[in-house]
């Protein structure tokens, strides 16, 4: 199989399943939101710390736990990350699965305008043509 066919089959896979997502929670209805996302955090832990041992990474790891600043920023986002994912959840299991799903198509969204308006991020030409604002070109 050609790589650019492979590369739509699995695009579409990943969308597939990324919208069959939100049909998972309900399965799960005895659990809460709370309990969903600790699992979800719990089991990504095991994941990645197998992952860095079978990738041999466990330097470079401890080389990471060593840098407050960067643990501390790491830390920032996964407390983001955790606060992003309990709200979608509970979205989804109040029956909110239109608005959680908006919520997080709007969510890049807002990163990158983030990153533009507070932390001074420049964006090349084409990726302002992504957001449908015009194009800067200079000498215009």
């Amino acid at each position: 199989m050609s790589d650019p066919r492979r590369g739509l089959l699995l695009g579409a896979a990943a969308y597939v399943m990324w919208g069959a997502f939100p049909l998972y929670f309900p399965l799960l209805e005895p659990a809460g939101a709370v309990e969903i996302l600790a699992h979800r955090v719990l089991w990504s832990a095991v994941t990645m710390g197998l992952l860095v041992v079978a990738l041999r990474r466990t330097a470079r790891f401890r080389a990471l736990a060593g840098d407050r600043r960067l643990l501390g920023l790491l830390t920032l986002a996964a407390a983001l990350i955790s606060v992003n994912w309990g709200v979608y959840i509970w979205g989804v299991n109040n029956g909110r699965v239109v608005e959680a799903s908006l919520g997080y198509f709007i969510n890049p969204l807002v990163t990158v305008l983030i990153g533009v308006l507070l932390l001074g991020e420049r964006l090349r030409p084409l990726q302002w043509g992504r957001w449908g604002w015009p194009v800067r070109r200079s000498g215009c």
